[in-house]
């Protein structure tokens, strides 16, 4: 039977197929040599220009034969530029378009792993149960506010009238600013303890006082 029909012959080995990459790449290196030569003519006619303008007659005619002939292979050459940008064009936007499905794939693939994923997340949450643990520590919070302003509260301070209180401490500022402040011209109830000890200790000094408070007579005017 295989001498009849034969068998199917193996691909044979050889260099990969070209990607689009590759396809770009080669237009650009392309690009590049025919640009390099559109640059090297520009140069020659220009230097023909120059010729032409010194020379006359039959020299000058070639010149410009020769000019002419550059000029249209520079053209040719312009021209096969632009269709390869163009055709670059296309297989950019050919490469864009494949890099885009790729993209999207990936895309696809990874947010039917994060669905799997959430579901199977969401199946240890139930939203009743969220609800009412946030019912409760709403309740709680609102409790632990009212316990922290009941212990806040002042204990046995009468309520007084804050414009009276002012009123007084106005008074009294006006009470000190009259008095001289030399410290035998202030009341007795404003005397300091420091000032009531300075005048004790001035009496200690001076004399003994008896058991009344009273300075005690020499004893040799008691005899």
């Amino acid at each position: 039977m295989k001498r009849f029909f034969g068998t199917k012959q193996k691909k044979k080995g050889g260099p990969p197929e070209a990607t689009l990459d590759d396809v770009s790449g080669n237009m650009d290196k392309r690009m590049d040599e025919l640009d390099k030569k559109i640059k090297r003519l520009e140069v020659q006619i220009i230097e023909l220009k120059k010729k032409m303008k010194k020379a006359k007659g039959a020299a000058k005619n070639s010149y410009k034969q020769k000019a002419l002939k550059l000029l249209k292979q520079k053209k040719q050459y312009e021209t096969q530029r632009d269709r390869m940008m163009g055709q670059q064009m296309n297989v950019d936007n050919a490469k864009y378009a494949q890099q885009s499905i790729k993209d999207n794939a990936d895309m696809v693939t990874a947010m039917k792993a994060a669905n799997v994923g959430l579901k199977a997340q969401m199946k240890d949450f139930n939203i009743d149960e969220v609800e009412d643990v946030m019912d409760d520590m709403t309740e709680l919070m609102d409790d632990v506010n009212d316990i922290n302003e009941i212990l806040g509260e002042a204990w046995g301070m009468d309520d007084f009238d804050e414009d009276d209180l002012l009123d007084e401490l106005d008074d009294l500022d006006d009470e000190l600013d009259d008095l001289d402040m030399n410290e035998d011209d202030v009341p007795s109830y404003m005397v300091s303890a420091n000032a009531a000890a300075n005048q004790n200790k001035l009496v200690d000094d001076n004399g003994a006082v008896d058991e009344y408070g009273l300075p005690k007579v020499p004893e040799k005017l008691m005899n």
